[in-house]
């Protein structure tokens, strides 16, 4: 390739690359920003690509995402409300834009995911300031501590606590990976730090099922301390998840014991799941295909209301489950192909060795038994930035399954 090609292709790489960190930056702070920008930088990183799309290439990288959006179309079929159907896809169309952002970067490299990460970690701490600073406002003229908490807490940037709390969790998870293995000794106290931070803004915002997953990821690296030699490193970041171990568990017990709080996190996570949960396996009348992409709401509400459960149609419940909204909404075609978005990065993480994308991926599978998290333009997103760039990256055995002790684990 000539000189001048080359220096120009690497020029717009770098541009797409910048447009990616500026998407991923936003994505925490702003979703009504988000969602504009991914549509404005997917044409621009086409054009700079020479709208040149190898299809076939696409469609490998990308073929499941692709397959569960194509599977939401169909599901319009089986709709009588096209309305809300057409909104579902609306909000998922991240599932075709994001694939398209990160397919003109070509494979995701170490030093890319980092900088991907580094944006997102930003976004993260600006949104967390705002929260604190808007509700310190608030208290300063109510006198209320329920501003610090939930909802009230994320309204402000226009987000739900419990999307919010997900990205927390991601930023923390890259932190204590990044701790616990090969982080520059000059930024272990920044690190540590900004962890804490993130971790009492989560407090905040996440309620029991957010604390679930998290506990995953603290569970995991106290296995593998335990399991594998110890050095200073390791012993100092064992150290700190222990701290930030008892900080929730304390937290947890304080909100049981005061009725107060009890009252905000109970808002905030409904616990009564398992009657959801069967209330919309039962309302199901289509096994294979669903009742559509547009009726879950109708037909569940209708059976709420045709089985004295008044109050959840009242507060319009969805069945807060992934697995079982999908089964509900389009069948058990698209149950499957919602495990083939989940299972296709974790395989492939394996497969490659690469441990942080199975510690940065494996929540998803938490947050489906717990929540519809496809239901909002923030999880949809979410999903498909973090699926996107383990199925784009380049293999990587610097940290790899090995040393974990997989059959001692």
């Amino acid at each position: 390739m000539p000189q001048d090609c080359s220096y120009s292709y690497k020029m717009k790489n770098k541009v797409i690359h910048f447009l990616l960190c500026l998407f991923c930056f936003t994505m925490p702070l702003s979703q009504f920003l988000n969602a504009r920008l991914l549509l404005i930088f997917v044409i621009v990183s086409f054009f700079l690509s020479g709208c040149r799309l190898a299809f076939k290439d696409f469609i490998v990288q990308s073929w499941d995402l692709l397959l569960f959006f194509l599977i939401l179309i169909i599901g319009l079929v089986f709709s009588t409300d096209i309305e809300l159907g057409l909104r579902q896809l609306e909000t998922s169309l991240s599932l075709v834009g994001v694939p398209l952002l990160i397919y003109n970067l070509g494979y995701f490299s170490k030093g890319r995911l980092a900088n991907a990460f580094y944006a997102f970690a930003s976004g993260a701490f600006t949104a967390s300031v705002i929260c604190l600073v808007n509700a310190t406002i608030s208290f300063s003229k109510n006198g209320q501590w329920s501003v610090f908490f939930f909802n009230n807490f994320t309204e402000v940037i226009d987000s739900h606590p419990t999307y919010f709390a997900y990205y927390l969790i991601f930023v923390i998870t890259y932190g204590l990976y990044l701790l616990y293995y090969d982080l520059p000794k000059r930024w272990i106290l920044l690190t540590v730090s900004l962890i804490a931070f993130f971790f009492t803004i989560l407090l905040l915002t996440g309620g029991q099922t957010v604390f679930i997953s998290i506990l995953f990821i603290f569970s995991f690296f106290v296995s593998k301390y335990l399991l594998e030699q110890k050095t200073k490193r390791t012993s100092f970041a064992i150290a700190l998840v222990l701290i930030l171990l008892g900080c929730m568990f304390s937290i947890v017990l304080f909100f049981q014991t005061s009725a107060e709080f009890r009252s905000l996190s109970n808002q905030n996570d409904y616990w009564e799941r398992m009657a959801l949960w069967k209330s919309a396996i039962a309302a199901n009348t289509n096994s294979l295909f669903g009742v559509g992409t547009g009726d879950y709401n109708l037909v569940l509400n209708e059976y709420y209301r045709g089985h004295e459960m008044n109050h959840f149609a009242e507060e319009n419940f969805n069945s807060h489950n992934q697995f079982i909204q999908m089964y509900f909404s389009n069948g058990l075609v698209g149950l499957f192909s919602l495990l083939l978005v989940l299972g296709r990065p974790l395989y492939i993480s394996v497969t490659q060795r690469n441990l942080l994308g199975i510690l940065l991926y494996f929540p998803f599978l938490m947050y489906g038994v717990t929540e519809v998290f496809l239901g909002r333009y923030q999880g949809v997103v979410f999903l498909a930035l973090v699926h996107q760039i383990l199925v784009s990256q380049r293999p990587d055995t610097s940290a790899a399954i090995e040393p974990l002790k997989v059959n001692k684990l």
